[in-house]
């Protein structure tokens, strides 16, 4: 561990006194920035405690271009920002996702034409659920972590129980609402629709 000089044991105190969210504003902030960016909490998370450490590694090894505006929340948020437009320029849509699903092409072509039994239509309906777990739950539970909206959605962990009340309690997902509200649809027809013998 390097030896820190007065001044930069002060830099440090006084940056992690910025960095202070009373009342679990940390996690907040981790869960505004995975919505704000669709990226999942965890890769938000380490890319907040990186920030963080590019400072302190800042504060140890480059003290004298250390200043207030670099010890500031505002810098360390900004560091953050800038790291998460990075990686969420590599995000699809999750209706983009969908489409290229093996399972939800599967389904969607059944859908266009007949059904012969009612074990076929209970093995699309299973597809329709891995093709929404796959790409709205899990992806979804990712970016809530563990705040009262991921205990929310546990309990819709099917596309029939993603109805209009339910996915109103995740309107502030709307790329994911939109995929859930067409998989509720498509799972909806598949189940009212006449077999062909």
């Amino acid at each position: 561990m390097t030896h820190l000089t007065e001044q930069q044991e002060a830099a440090m105190a006084t940056f992690k006194g910025n960095l202070h969210l009373p009342n679990g504003g940390f996690h907040k902030l981790i869960i505004e920035l995975s919505k704000e960016y669709q990226l999942p909490f965890q890769k938000v998370r380490a890319v907040l405690k990186k920030a963080q450490k590019d400072v302190e590694r800042q504060i140890r090894e480059d003290f004298t271009s250390v200043d207030d505006t670099v010890l500031s929340q505002a810098n360390w948020v900004n560091i953050i920002k800038s790291k998460l437009v990075e990686l969420a320029e590599e995000n699809q849509t999750v209706m983009d996702k969908l489409q290229q699903n093996l399972k939800y092409q599967k389904v969607l072509s059944a859908t266009e034409g007949s059904i012969a039994s009612e074990d076929e239509r209970d093995e699309l309906i299973e597809e329709l659920i891995q093709a929404y777990e796959k790409e709205v739950f899990k992806p979804l539970l990712a970016m809530l972590h563990t705040t009262k909206l991921y205990w929310k959605l546990m309990l819709v962990d099917e596309t029939c129980k993603m109805n209009e009340e339910n996915r109103e309690k995740f309107s502030d997902y709307p790329q994911h609402m939109q995929a859930a509200e067409h998989l509720y649809t498509l799972d909806q027809k598949l189940r009212s629709m006449p077999l062909t013998d």
